[in-house]
């Protein structure tokens, strides 16, 4: 018998297992997207890192727990209550019955123009009756309905975070208690669920209290365990009659003290419970029937439970009129009840086995796959004013997906952890899970009945609301469990010795990402200054404004490919390399939009290339040195190109890791990133000589072909040099595009003259021209954004090959450098010279050398600099001549 008994916990553990794990696959497969499970894991391994970092600092924990607390209901409170008049609506269908109905109730003495309403929906007259109890008690201070009911609400919503935070730190402790309040002010929903005072927000603090109190229970006995199930008593029946959910909870909770043998408990916790809720119901059951509803007319008109179930197994469960029209066709309830249960019966004989699992996944993904939870089921109704909150929280609202797709990276990461959560009691020792499962159970419990519960009724969103802080405290639970695992495996001291070994370069990548999202919240200045944004810059607005110029030809690569980007019937677009758009295609399954596609490659190949770029100057010049030049090219007038939708950063990466490897000499990744850097720009090509010369410079080739040691220069030469060479191999790639889409594979070059007017010349008639075009239109918006940088850049790349030679920089560097001008500025129509100079980094290794040197002109420049870049930046958001 025992034996039994000891087995029952695992069984029920393994069964909430499967059946969270279902809904997890269920979820992944009916949201496949990318961005949001990438986001989900990573907002986990960020809650993960969190509770690592924090291990060994409880005592400090329980010190500021108490202010952490206070300052979360503040924070909370304030944002809350700041948004009902931004929000508020005129409530309309089941909320404009409770709330409506209350209203007139404590103005009339009756509800009777909603009769009819609660006829039919019986299940909301808790709400009616909760809303006219605050009605009643608050009017008289004011006759705003509506604040009053956000305000009560607003105060509910706080005392249930209140409890999260509470369970959590009895459960496990401060550290937990915090984390909770981290988790629950990561649901953004909540931020804004005030003004929505329907019956899922009203009862969302008694499932959690009620679980609260059962913990205290647990721990009492005599006349102290007895007035705390009676507290849970009238809890419940309140809870219950808001929301009828809540008896999940409760049943959990019976079921929990039962299968611990604490039948005393039980039996007080169930009697107490029991006896106050059909005492509360009856009182206020009599009441209303007495003196407002006809009981008679409840007989007939009462929408019964099973059609809430039919409508259930219809689709995705979800609401629908013609099931209405099917249950209000009948005058007969006893007809109406038989036609019900057996059209129930045929629908799950149609679906079958096979049917009925697919039904069962949809619903959840349904309820619990939406992590708005259907808050703009309220707030669309009739709102008061626009806003821009408006703009993310409405269905319709331009910045929805955005958001919703926030809030689903948040649920979706709850959802896992709590299912972690689950499996860990699985595998749990019989000691420790009587020890410490017990009290955690009821919690999978209520989550788990709640899954069964909305498997089989209709289906919405807003139907897992009062069951979030359960979430909430599971998933807590989960973060713990993995945490405990990380560090018993010695996890933690592994990825804390790599983070050591490799800080410098975290520190820079940082510093580097942060530095582009400096600049990205600049641009939104420069928008909301220059730009028409009457109502408000959106999202879209931001990734829109860095669409310029070429940006837009790239996007159309990327969505078409090079055979179906045309333009006026010719296939102009082969003139752009293939790597970018192609990384862009790839990425596009995370973020489904190809315009942050761009954005994101461009600021994490910009932050990649500040690391390798910061190490190879650092080895050749020094830490200072290396310093200054990040900093230069960083604050270059033409910088902000690294966080466009253009090539510039992903080149800038590929080059200076090039750079890198070729000085340590390692050949295949020399190769490997030599090709990257060929199917990138056509100044890839222009690697190559500097392979030739580092070959020849470093091992000697001369001095080899002299001895005639042929033997030494097949292996320290030409061998290494035959490794390098399939760098090119990339330039043939896109040959092969050209061969692919035109029959020739110099076609580009065809397109680059014909269409784009460009094509190489001698470099003087380069100069000429830019040097005319600068001197007469230099007052002019084309000659400041054109035309004069070019001129003045020409005489920087001279200066900076004459510093060069004479600092006797590394001939690889020199040759780059040289070649580089030389095809920048040997061009037929040069209109990008600015931009193209962020891929001349021995330039910039020598403007960091240059400004170690000169200490005093250091600062001014890098200032003068940053404020180019701002002002070009400007200029580039305007649509003037700078690309």
């Amino acid at each position: 018998m025992k034996k039994r008994r000891a087995g029952i916990i695992p069984l029920i553990d393994i069964c909430l297992s499967a059946l969270m794990t279902f809904m997890l696959i269920s979820i992944l497969v009916l949201n496949r997207s990318a961005g949001v499970w990438t986001g989900t894991v990573l907002f986990s391994l960020l809650i993960l890192f969190l509770l690592c970092k924090s291990i060994g600092k409880d005592e400090f924990f329980n010190k500021i727990y108490p202010f952490c607390l206070t300052a979360f209901l503040i924070i909370m409170g304030t944002t809350q209550i700041g948004h009902i008049n931004k929000l508020r609506y005129i409530p309309s269908y089941d909320l404009e019955a409770i709330y409506g109905g209350a209203i007139q109730w404590v103005e009339t003495g009756s509800f009777a123009g909603y009769y009819d309403y609660f006829d039919w929906f019986p299940n909301n007259l808790g709400g009616l009756c909760f809303l006219y109890a605050v009605f009643k008690l608050f009017h008289v201070f004011t006759d705003d309905y509506f604040l009053i009911a956000a305000l009560v609400n607003e105060g509910l919503l706080l005392a249930t975070y209140s409890l999260v935070s509470l369970t959590a730190k009895k459960l496990w402790g401060s550290r937990y208690g915090i984390l909770t309040l981290l988790l629950t002010g990561s649901m953004i929903p909540f931020l804004f669920m005030a003004d929505v005072f329907y019956t899922d927000s009203l009862s969302m603090l008694f499932p959690i209290l009620l679980y609260y109190i059962a913990l205290k229970t647990d721990e009492s006995e005599g006349y102290r365990m007895w007035g705390l199930c009676l507290l849970s008593g009238v809890t419940a029946a309140v809870g219950i009659w808001l929301k009828p959910t809540v008896l999940i909870m409760s049943a959990a909770i019976s079921l929990t003290f039962l299968l611990r043998r604490k039948w005393k408990k039980a039996a007080a916790y169930m009697l107490s419970t029991g006896a106050l809720y059909l005492l509360l119901t009856s009182a206020l059951q009599y009441g209303i029937y007495h003196d407002h509803l006809s009981p008679e007319l409840a007989e007939v008109k009462n929408t019964p439970y099973c059609h809430w179930i039919m409508m259930g197994l219809e689709e995705d469960g979800r609401y629908n009129p013609q099931d209405y029209e099917f249950t209000r066709s009948f005058s007969d309830p006893d007809e109406r009840n038989a036609a019900l249960k057996e059209e129930i019966r045929s629908r799950i004989r149609e679906k079958g086995v096979a049917g009925m699992t697919g039904l069962y996944a949809a619903k959840l993904f349904r309820c619990f796959g939406d992590g708005t939870i259907g808050l703009s089921d309220f707030l669309d109704d009739y709102p008061v004013q626009e806003s821009t909150l408006h703009s993310y929280l409405l269905y319709e609202g331009r910045n929805f997906g955005f958001y919703q797709s926030l809030c689903n990276i948040v649920l979706y990461a709850l959802l896992l952890l709590m299912t972690v959560c689950q499996f860990m009691s699985v595998r749990k020792e019989k000691r420790v899970r009587e020890a410490v499962r017990g009290k955690e159970l009821a919690l999978s419990l209520s989550a788990g009945g709640l899954m069964v519960f909305l498997m089989w009724w209709e289906t919405s969103p807003r139907y897992i609301t009062n069951y979030l802080p359960v979430i909430i405290v599971l998933a807590a639970g989960g973060a713990r469990y993995l945490t405990a695992g990380i560090i018993e495996k010695g996890w933690d001291s592994r990825i804390l010795s790599v983070a050591k070994k490799y800080s410098e370069e975290i520190r820079i990548f940082a510093a580097a990402a942060g530095f582009r999202t400096a600049i990205y919240l600049l641009s939104v200045c420069i928008m909301a200054l220059m730009g028409d944004y009457a109502e408000g810059i959106t999202f879209s607005d931001f990734l829109e404004a860095w669409k310029r110029w070429d940006s837009a030809h790239y996007i159309n690569i990327a969505e078409n490919g090079y055979a179906g980007a045309i333009e006026n019937g010719e296939h102009i677009f082969l003139v752009f390399y293939p790597l970018y758009p192609w990384l862009m295609r790839l990425v596009y399954a995370i973020f489904g939009d190809f315009r942050l596609c761009g954005i994101f490659i461009s600021v994490v190949s910009y932050a990649l290339g500040s690391v390798f770029f910061y190490k190879i100057t650092k080895r050749e010049m020094g830490d200072e040195t290396a310093e200054n030049a990040l900093i230069m090219i960083s604050v270059f007038p033409f910088a902000f190109f690294f966080g466009s939708i253009a090539t510039e950063s992903l080149f800038f990466a590929v080059t200076a890791a090039f750079f890198y490897y070729l000085r340590k000499h390692n050949w295949s990744k020399v190769a490997f990133l030599g090709f990257l850097a060929c199917l990138t720009k056509v100044q890839g090509l222009l690697l190559a000589f500097a392979v030739l010369v580092e070959l020849f410079y470093f091992k000697r080739g001369f001095a080899l072909i002299r001895k005639r040691d042929w033997k030494s220069l097949f292996r320290r030469i030409i061998y290494p040099g035959m490794v390098a060479a399939t760098m090119l191999s990339g330039f043939v790639i896109y040959l092969l595009i050209n061969f692919a889409v035109e029959g020739d594979p110099f076609k580009f070059m065809y397109y680059q003259s014909s269409h784009w007017g460009n094509g190489l010349c001698p470099i003087w008639k380069t100069f000429r021209y830019v040097k005319e075009y600068a001197l007469d239109n230099w007052h002019t918006s084309t000659g400041m954004g054109l035309w004069l940088p070019e001129l003045l850049l020409f005489i920087l790349y001279l200066a900076a090959i004459i510093y060069g030679v004479r600092k006797k920089l590394r001939p690889m560097y020199m040759i780059y450098l040289i070649a580089f001008f030389l095809l920048t500025y040997s061009s037929t129509w040069l209109i990008s010279a600015g931009r193209y100079t962020l891929s001349a980094l021995p330039l910039f290794m020598l403007a960091g050398q240059w400004c170690r040197e000169h200490q005093r002109w250091k600062l001014p420049l890098m200032l003068f600099s940053a404020m180019l870049m701002m002002i070009y930046m400007t200029g580039y958001y305007t649509w003037k001549q700078i690309m």
